[in-house]
Formats: structure tokens, sequence, C-alpha cells
């Protein structure tokens, strides 16, 4: 595990500099590769064609990347070079001395099934697979591994053909045939030049569902999903997700697909949720399958956001990739937009957007105010494969989002249009896409690009003076932002600020200025510098102010309400966003203050939970409490104990006062629910396992007796998690649920997963025991990265009450977690360790002990 967890770390190892990338001196045009895959070892045989760049006909030095290959022979225009010309190291191969223009063959082998990494080519169950990106090609062969090294790939595999009938690779298929010795191969061409991290291989015994998409402009492509025989029912809803996200595309950014062919291939081992690779893409098997069996609301929603993402990627990710790894937000940031704008686009706008929020508010306003804060274009990194995070992806989206509202619709879509045109097939830079809207918009945006550059959250003060006299309202906004490790300055950004009013008894009233741009039919004001005003004339009653609409920018809002206004705006406002933020703020005040929830809270919700024209799934995001890691990330010093005690009795006393309210709403839910997975279903059943939820931790005995109910006859897996959720922290209830659950999903692995994730969030005595104990279990694996995040990670994100315990137990846990796993799986590692990374902001004894955890870390993993 590569981060530096600790600022006084003896040995740092190498860093990476932006400032320092030169462009490869070899280009490598073209790869035949040649797969012989055994039980035992793959021998991968390649020929490259490789070009010198520039006009110099003399000879240089070629480095190719190769970690843990066992190397068989190197030829030079298929001529062996002898061990003199050459240098081999733990990081590659160097050749002495290569002509301008050449063929080179080299052979190696591998040794898939003691890949525990899970990157390059790996086994998962009796399948072959691989994950390439970042740096995962240079562990199958030596090759240019880096993004701007655009090649043309043409992949044959030889395997068994009873063991490993399916065979795959990226592009179409051009040749099979039968070998001797029960082997067969195929032959697959990619058309389309990439860079090698969106290299893919598969090869097992495969069930396939296929279907087929015409494009726009008549062309039929076949849509092809890969999945273990006994999983073959449960792919029809991930298959009408990709139709819709290939039929969206067209419609919304005239992107037609280009393959003859798509692959889909569910995979149980993977580190991530999916991978792009062109026209294979790889999958976490829990973002393929959903049936309505075996899936709740959530899980179809996870399904189909991630197949939308990931076919995304083949234009901006794919046609248009990263010229180096500190590009990695121009296809993340851009594609998880793309992504947003798509699942609103399903009828959910309002909610998509409040789950977006709380996530981004939870753990990457977490992640800017921490040791690990860096730009969405980091300026250096030790190990890439540790800047998947959340700033890179969700807050770069947040970037792309702002640029949208700045621009509109029109100019949005013209701007990436040329995006397209001008970069199709290359390898760019996120000063390239800035650029393009610059050049057909006629802007200067160098000023928001600092959004890029700058690491941080920046906090948006909003100060309001209404003159009675006058009949005038003046706004003045000051922006800020705290010191992170690469700057202590910060220059203003540019902040869109979405701005509306409403009377003091709630009705929405329009004010204009000169200065306020439209933006979908609101108003929005820009900030630019460190203070601005606006003054409004004739208005002739002090009004509510409501800021940053649909969350306009990724900004923490500094602004004086009342509890009246913020219950006023949760029943009056108009945008879904802006309802939620007015109750969510409310809860904060009250817990981060130590105080009971307002009487102007409780009166608003029970009004909320009795209107039932709501949409009830924007009902039940009113009543969620306020994450802990949010909460904690508002604290100067987080004393976690405190704040675990300040929020247990909020919620106490918020279900008890609600709790007629909440019994009523649940009723009427229950019985409204017409277990259909259309968006008013999934709303209700939300809505009632979150009123469910409420009542039971209140320890409602007629509520408990609901919750044993609703488990027992569910026809929903939403409605049966939702029951068994609620009965989780009952002690006297949750082990007979717990087991009746295990019993009957546990030939299941994805529904096992949910049952890991039940004893993560456990709260009562010996609750790390009993985590420990699962572990034993055999049911939990250390080297599937699913269990780890269902059960670990899971942990230390939403069980603050037993992972921040005054003993430090549960850091030294996850320390030894930590060092177990890193010695075959860095890149999980390293995400489970996060956890850690803020003991610096945590009162003692915590930080010691937080601190103290990190070095055992640093020491067994040097």
């Amino acid at each position: 595990m590569s981060r530096n967890l600790l600022q006084n770390t003896e040995k740092k190892p190498k860093t990476i500099y932006l400032s320092e990338y030169q462009a490869p001196v070899y280009h490598i045009e073209s790869a035949h590769l040649t797969f012989e895959i055994n039980e035992d070892y793959t021998r991968v045989s390649s020929e490259l064609t490789i070009n010198r760049v520039g006009n110099d006909n003399g000879h240089a030095e070629l480095f190719l990347h190769g970690e843990e290959l066992e190397l068989i022979s190197i030829s030079l225009d298929n001529k062996l070079i002898s061990a003199s010309e050459y240098t081999l190291s733990d990081e590659g191969l160097t050749l002495h001395s290569s002509p301008k223009q050449f063929n080179l063959q080299i052979e190696v082998n591998i040794k898939p099934h003691l890949n525990l990494q899970l990157s390059g080519l790996y086994r998962s169950n009796k399948m072959f697979c691989t994950q390439c990106e970042a740096e995962g090609f240079r562990r199958i062969t030596y090759f240019l591994d880096r993004p701007d090294n655009l090649t043309f790939f043409t992949t044959k595999i030889i395997a068994d053909r009873i063991r490993y009938p399916i065979l795959l690779s990226n592009g179409n298929p051009i040749d099979k045939g039968q070998l001797s010795d029960n082997r067969h191969y195929i032959e697959w061409e990619d058309p389309f030049k990439k860079p090698s991290y969106l290299f893919a291989l598969v090869a097992g015994d495969l069930a396939c569902i296929e279907d087929s998409f015409t494009t726009c402009s008549g062309r039929n492509i076949k849509l092809a999903f890969y999945v273990e025989h006994q999983n073959k029912h449960k792919c029809d809803f991930a298959v009408a997700s990709l139709k819709k996200s290939m039929s969206w595309d067209e419609q919304n950014y005239g992107r037609e697909y280009d393959l003859d062919i798509y692959m889909v291939v569910a995979v149980n081992d993977f580190n991530m949720g999916a991978m792009e690779n062109k026209g294979l893409n790889i999958f976490n098997s829990k973002y393929v399958l959903a049936d309505k069996e075996c899936a709740t609301d959530q899980d179809f929603e996870g399904v189909e956001v991630v197949i939308g993402h990931e076919y995304f990627h083949n234009w901006t990710g794919n046609r248009i990739t990263c010229r180096d790894w500190f590009q990695l937000s121009l296809k993340e940031g851009l594609t998880v937009f793309r992504e947003q704008q798509f699942n609103a686009d399903q009828g959910r706008a309002s909610v998509k957007r409040i789950d977006d929020v709380k996530s981004i508010r939870s753990r990457q306003f977490s992640e800017d105010a921490g040791p690990l804060a860096h730009p969405v274009q980091p300026k250096s990194y030790i190990e890439i494969n540790n800047f998947y995070t959340m700033t890179v992806y969700y807050k770069g989206a947040e970037v792309v989002r702002m640029l949208h509202t700045l621009l509109g619709e029109q100019q949005y879509i013209k701007g990436i249009e040329h995006y397209f045109k001008q970069y199709d097939g290359q390898a760019v830079t996120i000063e390239a896409f800035i650029l393009a809207f610059e050049q057909v918009n006629n802007l200067d945006l160098s000023q928001f690009k600092r959004w890029y550059d700058q690491a941080g959250t920046p906090t948006v003060a909003l100060e309001q003076h209404y003159d009675e006299q006058e009949q005038t309202l003046t706004l003045t906004a000051s922006q800020s932002c705290e010191p992170t490790p690469e700057s202590s300055q910060k220059l203003p950004f540019v902040v869109p600020m979405n701005i509306s009013f409403f009377t003091q008894s709630g009705d929405p009233i329009h004010i204009e200025h000169n200065q306020l741009q439209s933006n979908g039919g609101l108003s929005c004001w820009v900030l630019t510098q460190e203070t601005q005003t606006l003054s409004f004339n004739n208005v002739p009653n002090k009004p509510i102010v409501s800021v940053f609409g649909g969350f306009s920018a990724p900004v923490k809002v500094d602004i004086a309400y009342t509890n009246q206004e913020l219950a006023r705006l949760i029943e009056c406002e108009q945008d879904g966003f802006n309802q939620w933020n007015a109750c969510d703020r409310l809860m904060c005040n009250a817990i981060l203050s130590n105080k009971l929830p307002s009487k102007e809270l409780i009166n608003a919700l029970k009004n909320v939970l009795e209107n039932t024209l709501i949409d009830p799934a924007l009902v039940s995001r009113l009543l969620t409490l306020p994450h802990f890691s949010y909460l904690a990330e508002q604290c100067q010093v987080i004393n976690a104990n405190e704040l675990q005690q300040s929020l247990k009795a909020f919620h106490q006393s918020f279900s008890s006062q609600l709790l007629a309210s909440l019994k009523q709403a649940y009723q009427r839910a229950i019985q409204s629910d017409r277990q259909d997975f259309s968006a008013e279903s999934i709303g209700v059943r939300a809505l009632m396992n979150s009123c469910l939820w409420h009542c039971v931790q209140l320890g409602d005995s007629e509520s408990i007796e609901w919750a044993k109910l609703q488990f027992t006859q569910a026809k929903t897996m939403s409605a049966q998690m939702g029951a068994l959720s609620a009965l989780n922290q009952c002690v006297r209830e949750r082990d007979a649920a717990l087991s009746q659950y295990y019993s009957k999903w546990q030939q299941e692995p994805l529904l096992v997963n949910k049952w890991l994730g039940c004893h993560a969030v456990f709260e009562g005595e010996n609750a790390l025991e009993n985590i420990q104990n699962v572990m034993q279990h055999p049911a939990f694996k250390m080297d599937n990265p699913n269990n780890v995040y269902a059960l670990i990670n899971s942990f230390a994100a939403n069980n603050a009450v037993v992972f921040h315990q005054k003993n430090g137990a549960s850091y030294d846990f996850l320390a030894q977690c930590v060092i177990e796993i890193d010695s075959h799986n860095a890149q999980v590692a390293s995400r489970v360790c996060e956890h850690l990374t803020h003991w610096h902001r945590f009162a003692q004894p915590q930080q010691s002990l937080m601190r103290k955890a990190l070095e055992k870390i640093a020491a067994q993993t040097k």
C-alpha cells in the first residue's frame, strides 16, 4: 500500500509530478497478442509494431513496463536478442538500443491463479478475466503501459474448449477454430486504437444472454451478457438498462455506438464497480445481477446507474481518453455527470440529486478536509490507484455540472460536440476539454478552471440586510477556502449560486436584478470575487432567501436562518433538494448544539407526513438523519462520543414526537405498495422502510411486531431488507431474523453480502467480537473485495458507535485487517485504511489511538 498516511514516514516512495510529464519517445502502433491459457500458467506472446516519434533515424533506449513476469524470449525483427542487449528490473524491461521502426516479439509466462491483486489477468472462481486500469496491463506482458500510447490490438485466445468454451476480448471476432488436445481458439480485432488500460480478456464456462439494439443510423448491434449459468435469469434488467442508456446517449449527446457487438461480463471478484474496456465491459456482479426476488430497489438503481456509466465511457473515456493519469477526472468526472443526467431523466431527479449530495457532503467534503485532500486534477501522486477518489469522480462531476449551469443546455451541448469532433481518437488533457468550450462559446474559463487546480471545499457566507423604510434588500456574499496540503492560499472560485425568494408565509416571489442570469427558470448569481453585493429595490416585505437550489455548487453555506424560516422552506420550497436541505440543516443545527429537535422541525415533518401529495421518496429523505461523518466534518475538533450521544438523544426525541405520524404513514405506505418497480412504488417502499426504522429504533413494541411481519411476508427484497435493517439493532429479535435470512439466501453471494452488512452496523454489546466471529464464517473471504467492503469497510464507515469506542480496539482491528489485505491487494487495503486518515481532527484519546493504528500499518507495509 503506497499512501503516505503519516507525515513523518521514514522512507517516501517515488513521487510522480504532472509538471514532469514527457510524451513517449516510442509508440506501439499495433499489438498482436496470443494467450495460451493453462491451469497453472498462461503463456503470453506479443508481436509489437513500434515506431520512434520524431525524425531522428539513430538508435535510442526503449523502456517497457512489466511486473511479475517470467521472461521466455525477446526477438527484434524476428531475431533473438542477447541478454546483454536488455536489462530487466522490478519495474520493466529496457532495450538499450532500438531502431526507429521495428517489430518486437516477446514471450512471457504469468500465473493468474496466484494473482490475488486482481490486477492484470487473474482467476475468479473458474473464470479468467482482466482488470487493467490503471496499471494492470504491465502484469500481463511488457508494454508501454501508459494512457497516451494508443494501439491497434488483435487478440488470439487459446484454451481448453470444455473448461473455457467462452473466449472474449475487445472489438469484433474475426476467426475461430478447433485445435488438438481438446483446445480451441478465438481471435478478436479492435478497429479502434486504445490505451492498454482498456484491454480486456475473459475465458470461462458462461451463459450468454443475447439481445440487440438498432442505432439511430439503422445499424444493428448485438448485445451479449455473460454470467455464471445459475444467474442467467438475473440479467433482463441490466440488458434493458443498457438499451435505455444507448438510446439516451443518442438523443441527448448525439453519440452512436461504434462496434458490431457490445459485451458485458459479470465477475464475483472485482476491485471496482465495473470497467469500461472497449466493447467488453467487465462488471462486479452486483451491478449486473438483479431480479424481482433477490434485488432491492437500490440494487436495481445501482445496476441502471453503473450500466449507464460504463456505456457512456465509450465516448467519454474510450474514444477520447486521458493523456496521463493526472487527467483521470477528464473521463470520470464527465462520465459521472452524464450518468447523473441519465438517472435523473428516469423520473426521480430531486431524490437522485439529494442522494448524490448526501454522498458528497459525507465523503467528499471529508476528503477535502483531511490530510489526503487533493485537487480534481492532482499535481502529483505516488500510487495512481489511490486517486480513484470521491474528489476525482464526484467533485469532478460537480465541476462539469457547474459548467453546464453557467453555459446553459444549448451552449453546453455546443461545447461538448466540439470536444468530440476535435479530439476523437486522441489522448488529451482537462485543459483541452475546457478549451473546447472556450472556443465555441467565445469565453475565458481560466478562473473557472481553479475548480480543477485547487483542493478544498469553499465556504460561501451570505449576509442579508432588509431596510423596511427604503424597501431594499441587500445581499453580501463572501467566499473563502481553508488551506489544504497543496496550498495555503486560495484564489476565488467561480461559484454559480441559484437563488429564489419566498414570502414569510411561503409564497414564491420573483425579484429581478440585471446581475442575475436565468438558469432553467431559476435565477443564478455568479460569484467570482471574494466579496460581492447585490441590492434589490422595491421589495415590500422581508423575503426568505433560498440559495444553491439543486446544489448548484459544491460549497458549504453560511447563512443565518431562523427555525421558522427553515421549517417554512421544508413545506413551501419547489426545489426538492432545497426542501431536504432545509430539513437537514435544522437537524444538524440541533445535533451539533447538543439540542433536541425543534418544535418547528417536528411540526413541519408532521405536516409533510400527512400530505399524501408529496412524493413519498422525497419524504423518506426528509426523515433521514444526518450521517455521522457529515456531522463530524462540521466540527472543528471531533469528539466522537459526545457527537454520538447528541445524535442518539436527538433521534430518540425525534422518533418519539413523530411516532403517531410515522405509524400512520407506515400503514398507508404498506397498504399502497403495489410491489412493482415503478417510481411510485419504489418511493412508497422507501417511505415505508424509513417510518418502520424510526419506530423500531424507539423500541415501540407494536412496530417491532410490524417489522417481524413485514420480514416474513415480504414480497420484495426491499421490504425484507427494510424490516431486517430495522430489527438489526433489536437484541432479542435480530438473531432469529439474521439466521432465517441466511438460511434462505446463503447460496446467493450478493444477498450474503447484505447479511454481512447487517453484522457490520450492529451497535450492541460485543459488536466488534461479533464481527471478528463473522470473519471466521464460511461466507466471508478476505480475498473477496465485495466481502471486505460489505463487512469491514461498512463497519468503519457506518458504525461510528463501535468504531470510535474509547479503548481503540476497533482501530487496532482495522489496522490488522489492512495489513492482511495489503499482503495480496493493496488497492482494497488503501480504501479500507481511509477511515483512519482523519486522526488529526479527533479529540483525545481517539486521535492518539488512530495514529497508533496508522503507525502499526506503516511499520508492517513498508
